[in-house]
């Protein structure tokens, strides 16, 4: 399948935060495949970024405030502005995003193979959008990769010269272990260097010595890569991919082939693998149980990366109750064969699900043995969440049997619930004002309840002695985190969720010693709650990152472990703040999404992942293996574009599928008016990935729609 295909790796000329390619995107490392069939390059991951520069912590910050900085953990810190002055976070052995860490940006990557068969990626880094900082006067980024599906940033080799280090280039020289290096300086003068030690090379200085490597290449004794290869003015080479600049090119293995394109290309349904049964005429199960049984009988959808799910059918109730009566007549005979025809489920929710609701949470609810969905969002008007409506700030619920119908199509809107209103005082007697942001519905000690951001009134001056422009109005940077559960009777049965009188009075949550979250900033915020390995965790955002700590659920307003940093931005594409964590287990592992880049249109949706059931210390960040690149971001879905999408929830459907619940923004030419909620499914790749991007084409294929059950009579 693979053979002959070539990969290339490239950035894009930046154009527009519309189109997902601002700065910030475009410049990253990109792949393409080239197909050997039609000689055209496509590229992977939507023509977005796969590989982004790690930012470096500031010089001044010790070694113990890094351990979220996973990314450039082999980094040595930098000089940061002039101005530089740590923040309070790095007291609390903590980072904080765009303050203690300078995000950076590259140009002109290049891909080549290491003597174990590991890729290595070189490239000029710059500031943060592509301007210089300063590097690029004698040293290039270097990153290593076994499979280019994650990387390890190694750091920056030094090279011993200052002036300048363009276009860098790296080739093994055969098997001698030594490796060429060449780049143009800054007169446009090729170099090169060698080195015996690449990976050992950021730790030093490698000496520059053009004659001997000029013999070397001569003798043939570099690959054919050695060498400067410039593709600045074969733009028609690479007419298939919008606003590319290449770097190179080479060739790649076909498992590397169909590993790329299962993780970054598109996965679709290529078929269904439909139930197969038996009925014995005497026997035990009578034709109503048997029936009954069969009408649970799900099809096993097939996809084009090996995975498959599985999706509940509506089977033809006429043919069902014929076959019933033919049963029951003793019509049938041993080698008969039957067939039940049905139609696969698939939902299509609407585009938005719900306008003006942020932060939504969609939970699945057993209200005394009645199935009930939740629907709980951010009050989002106008894209003013502090103080919407006028002052008239409140918690929206929605109750249904289905999750259709928490939508706006079906009235949702209208029939909302106010839990909170504000005024409402918390179990502090504090008058909340404002904001009751990202509320999320949990069971935790057995008990509904919803974890939320409420807000209060400024007071006259900030923390700093500063005037404070929102005294007396709700101020976001008064809030922190709150819990409010659902009263039950004395039997232990839950009463009624759509009464605000029969939940208890909010509560803030505290640290171990009854210490606010965020001594810092003061705000808390997005909090969410997972179980492993018989722990309990909360996980929010504060100073602009994601922080875990343990609580027991029999007290849940109070932490039983210190708060620790465990995801702070560290890219250009989540750049100033992570937020929104929100935490599922699928076969073994934990899936962490998270949300960056600030709430607008270039908001987007992080990964971490950690292992589960283990009992895995999940309050030290290196247990958490994040993505380079986000799992979701800008694009195109069902033909249309969807921008700034974050914030998101997993819950799951009628039928037990897991589906991620999210907004994104509101944007018409040219003008951002809030974020609306959405709903989509999740699919699981085979290798274990969330996919939450799946079309709805992609997910069920016309000719997989129909389904048949043959049932044998023996």
């Amino acid at each position: 399948m693979a053979q002959g295909y070539s990969l290339l790796c490239y950035t894009r000329k930046p154009t527009d935060r519309e189109h997902a390619n601002n700065a910030d995107i475009a410049l990253s490392v990109h792949l393409a495949l080239r197909s050997p069939v039609t000689g055209k390059w496509d590229p992977l991951n939507g023509n977005y970024g796969i590989f982004f520069a790690a930012g470096v912590p500031c010089e001044g910050v010790p070694q113990n405030a890094r351990g979220a900085a996973t990314a450039s953990r082999h980094f040595r810190v930098e000089a940061g502005p002039a101005d530089y002055v740590p923040s309070g976070a790095v007291a609390l052995n903590a980072l904080m995003p765009d303050v203690d860490i300078t995000l950076k940006s590259l140009k002109d990557p290049y891909l080549f193979r290491l003597p174990n068969a590991d890729y290595g990626i070189v490239a000029t880094r710059t500031a943060r959008g592509g301007g210089s900082d300063g590097s690029e006067r004698s040293s290039f980024l270097l990153a290593r990769s076994s499979d280019l599906l994650s990387f390890e940033q190694l750091g920056m080799v030094v090279l011993d010269t200052d002036n300048g280090v363009h276009h860098p280039q790296v080739a093994a020289l055969g098997d001698t272990g030594e490796y060429a290096i060449s780049w143009h300086n800054d007169a446009g003068k090729p170099c090169t260097a060698h080195v015996s030690d690449l990976l050992g090379a950021v730790n030093g200085i490698v000496a520059v010595d053009d004659a001997a490597m000029a013999k070397n290449v001569a003798e043939g004794r570099g690959s054919s890569d050695c060498g400067i290869i410039d593709f600045r003015n074969r733009d028609a080479d690479f007419a298939d991919i919008p606003d590319c600049v290449p770097g190179n090119i080479i060739d790649i293995d076909e498992d590397d082939v169909i590993a790329l394109i299962n993780r970054f290309g598109r996965i679709y349904n290529i078929g269904a693998a439909c139930p197969a049964e038996t009925f014995t005429p005497v026997s035990s199960e009578t034709v109503d149980v048997a029936i009954e049984r069969w009408r649970q009988e799900p099809v096993d959808l097939l996809y084009s990366d090996g995975s498959d799910a599985m999706r509940k059918v509506d089977w033809d109730e006429a043919q069902l109750e014929d076959f019933r009566d033919n049963a029951r007549a003793g019509n049938f005979g041993p080698g008969q064969v039957i067939s039940i025809d049905g139609v696969v489920r698939q939902e299509t929710y609407p585009v938005p699900f719900a306008r003006e609701r942020a932060d939504p949470s969609v939970f699945a609810y057993d209200f005394n043995g009645e199935r009930l969905f939740l629907f709980i969002a951010t009050d989002d008007t106008d894209g003013n969440c502090v103080d919407p409506n006028g002052g008239h700030t409140h918690m929206p619920l929605r109750v249904g049997h289905t999750i259709s119908e928490l939508s706006d199509a079906a009235s949702g809107r209208e029939r909302e619930i106010d839990l909170l209103r504000c005024g409402d005082r918390n179990s502090e007697g504090r008058v909340m004002t404002g904001c009751f942001w990202a509320p999320e519905l949990h069971i935790i000690g057995g008990r509904l309840s919803i974890l939320f951001m409420p807000c209060f009134d400024g007071p006259e001056l900030n923390p700093d002695g500063t005037p404070n422009d929102r005294a007396g109005k709700p101020d976001m940077w008064t809030g922190c985190c709150h819990i409010m559960q659902l009263k039950q009777d004395a039997e232990g049965r839950d009463l009624d969720l759509r009464d605000s009188a029969n939940w208890d009075v909010p509560e803030p949550i505290y640290g171990p010693e009854g210490e606010a979250l965020n001594p810092v900033q003061r705000i808390s915020l997005d909090m969410t709650v997972f179980e492993d390995s018989g722990h309990w965790y909360y996980a929010w955002q504060q100073i602009g990152s994601v922080w875990i700590a343990t609580f027991d659920p029999a007290d849940p307003a109070r932490l039983t472990s210190k708060p620790r940093q465990i995801i702070v931005p560290e890219f250009a594409w989540d750049n100033a703040i992570a937020e929104g964590p929100n935490v599922i287990e699928h076969n073994g592992t934990l899936y962490l999404i998270y949300s960056g880049s600030l709430v607008g249109i270039d908001y987007t949706t992080g990964l971490a992942m950690a292992p589960a059931g283990e009992d895995a210390d999940l309050l030290d960040p290196q247990t958490w293996a994040k993505l380079d690149y986000p799992l979701q971001k800008s694009g195109i879905y069902n033909d249309e574009w969807q921008l700034g999408t974050g914030h998101g929830m997993w819950s799951e459907d009628e039928d037990g599928n897991p589906i991620y619940v999210f907004h994104a923004a509101e944007y018409a030419e040219g003008q951002y008016g809030g974020r609306d909620a959405q709903v989509r499914r999740v699919h699981w790749s085979a290798e274990g990935m969330p996919v939450l991007d799946l079309q709805a084409s992609e997910e069920l294929d016309g000719n997989s729609k129909y389904a048949t059950m043959r049932i044998a009579v023996v």
